[in-house]
């Protein structure tokens, strides 16, 4: 038992740093030094690295994927562009906004969820965040697998026929494929090790491939398609019995799914951007732009294999496995592999590893959930995910319930209930303080989780069995939105809910990680006056054509200091003055 325990704590348990959150007692079960936010010092991300985020993330097989399933139900190609602009133009908005908070607080997402869910209550959206790493991870790891599938096949022709009768169909996958698989998986793991600051290296390697790839790609198309009209013209053929303007709103929730994990993941990443502004507009362009384009190009791709090969081929590797130029081949699926190696580590494995943590932060760092993360990817047998385009349409339109009305209780909670009123940090980790709400949990929150989600559950249990209940089509028909639904439904209740029954937004106690704020002073608490987004010119004062340093020169100290902490009804509490 000696030796367990000497094991426990030598190389298990986390022991804090001098100076870390963790290293205060009180503070010891809610942090560690990955969970602390990010010093000055390790922000290093300039907005081309938060852009060329969104040009490695939007140029992936499974966003290729994405586009391409609209088009396999049978929307029409030019429709299915149109929708997919509107669905990444629409998840755009939460992923700047939750982006900013990120970026000016140097927080993770376990960390913002706090404000609003509370610390116990912050759980609930880390857990149902933390569910879907794992199958992304999976998923992208099985579609970087086939390019690695492909590139063999272009050196040995006869690995297509490689023991392919040793596995059942059943299985959804054959040897060629698990061999496959594995290569890819355990090439993953050695990049699990970089830490967050060294991957912007990596997206500049992708910023730079990435255009010359989308252009060869898209010539390729249009030339062997004979131009571009054709392939708009296609007549919708829809299936399940939907019109298609409801196919269409299916496609925009089904845009919209692909990225809408990023509306909540995106701290995570921009924590370490020093500057909110900049980072947020380098969102806002990169975004909706690159998504698009890629949108256009996986549109593109699969209306091409139907004039090529009869069939629509919504995986892009599947259309490489049946060309005959071996080097074309080989380069294309080395290609699509290095892709998807960078996008399993930033958009699943990062997430993934900021949640664990932030469970069981005594335990675990980043890198070991990152790991833990791969080693779950493995065990869901992602393949069978990609067993047909319906399947995963309905995975990512049902998954969006949950994750829509997060985004929506903790965006309201900051940008309306708070008016970006600044943040507490070190009560963000302090039990017991302004955001412990009853016993650690904000019901509201939870209270507003639950409207926003619980209207969309019926919907998703059809989608993925039919047979399992049976619903109206005027209601299937409502619920094509569900993202969006979620998101307004868990706002405008976290919102009512707040004006029902108000709690204390701001604390006079110090913040003892003011330093954390992007133009707070480092030795002072966060206020008003320190804001970078304001100036001290004196447009911030609610009394015209005032000057802030004028006051502070003419009144006495105590009243210019009562005179600052004004509320939304602008009383001067500690004077009796109201305006």
């Amino acid at each position: 038992m000696d030796k367990l325990k000497r094991f426990h704590d030598r190389h298990l348990l986390l022991h804090p740093e001098p100076g870390s959150f963790s290293s205060e007692a009180q503070l010891a079960r809610w942090s560690n030094k990955d969970l602390d936010p990010v010093p000055r010092s390790q922000k290093k991300w300039e907005w081309y690295h938060v852009g060329g985020f969104w040009i490695a993330e939007g140029f992936s097989v499974g966003q290729l994927q994405t586009a391409s399933a609209s088009v396999a139900v049978g929307l029409n190609p030019g429709l299915t562009l149109v929708a997919y602009l509107i669905g990444n133009l629409m998840v755009a908005v939460p992923c700047c906004a939750s982006g900013y908070i990120g970026s000016k607080y140097s927080i993770n997402f376990p960390v913002i969820s706090r404000a609003s869910f509370g610390l116990w209550g912050s759980y609930l959206p880390i857990i149902i965040r933390a569910a879907v790493g794992p199958i992304w991870y999976g998923i992208q790891s099985y579609l970087g697998s086939l390019g690695v599938q492909r590139m063999i096949e272009a050196i040995w022709p006869s690995f297509t026929t490689w023991h392919t009768s040793s596995i059942p169909a059943s299985a959804s996958i054959d040897a060629p494929g698990i061999l496959s698989f594995t290569i890819f998986w355990l090439l993953s793991l050695p990049l699990l090790y970089l830490s967050i600051p060294t991957l912007r290296w990596l997206f500049l390697v992708k910023i730079v491939l990435v255009p010359f790839i989308w252009v060869a790609l898209f010539t390729w198309a249009l030339t062997a398609a004979d131009g571009f009209g054709p392939l708009l013209t296609m007549p919708s053929k829809i299936e399940n019995g939907l019109s298609v303007g409801y196919a269409f709103f299916y496609g925009i929730t089904a845009a919209s799914s692909s990225a809408n994990t990023f509306s909540i993941n995106m701290p995570d990443i921009t924590r370490y951007a020093h500057n909110p502004r900049s980072s947020t507009l380098a969102q806002a362009v990169f975004l909706p732009v690159f998504l698009t384009l890629t949108s256009i190009l996986g549109v593109t791709l699969a209306a091409t294999s139907q004039v090529l090969y009869g069939q629509v081929l919504w995986n892009p590797l599947d259309m490489v496995k049946m060309w005959d130029n071996r080097a074309a081949k080989f380069f294309a699926g080395l290609i699509f592999a290095f892709v998807n190696m960078g996008n399993i580590i930033s958009g699943n494995s990062v997430p993934f590893g900021n949640d664990v943590m932030a469970l069981f932060p005594r335990y675990l760092t980043i890198r070991r959930g990152q790991y833990l993360c791969a080693i779950l990817a493995f065990a869901i047998c992602p393949w069978k995910i990609e067993a047909s385009a319906s399947r995963f349409l309905a995975f990512l339109n049902g998954y969006s319930i949950f994750l829509g009305p997060l985004a929506g209780v903790i965006l309201t909670d900051y940008y309306i209930v708070r008016r970006m009123a600044h943040y507490n940090v070190y009560n963000l980790y302090k039990p017991q303080g302004i955001y412990w709400h009853w016993n650690g949990v904000n019901l509201r929150a939870v209270a507003a989780f639950l409207v926003g989600m619980l209207p969309q559950l019926p919907n998703l249990v059809y989608q993925i069995d039919p047979s399992a209940t049976k619903l109206s089509r005027g209601y299937i028909d409502f619920t094509s939105m569900s993202w969006l639904e979620a998101v307004l439904f868990a706002a405008f209740s976290y919102y009512s809910l707040c004006r029902l029954l108000p709690f204390e937004l701001r604390t006079e106690e110090e913040d003892k990680a003011a330093w954390a704020i992007e133009g707070s002073s480092p030795n002072s608490p966060p206020s008003a006056d320190n804001d970078p987004e304001k100036s001290d010119s004196g447009e911030n004062c609610f009394i015209p054509d005032c000057n802030i340093d004028e006051l502070n020169q003419e009144m006495p100290s105590p009243l210019y200091e009562s005179f600052m902490r004004y509320d939304d009804r602008f009383l001067l509490d500690r004077t009796g003055l109201t305006l």
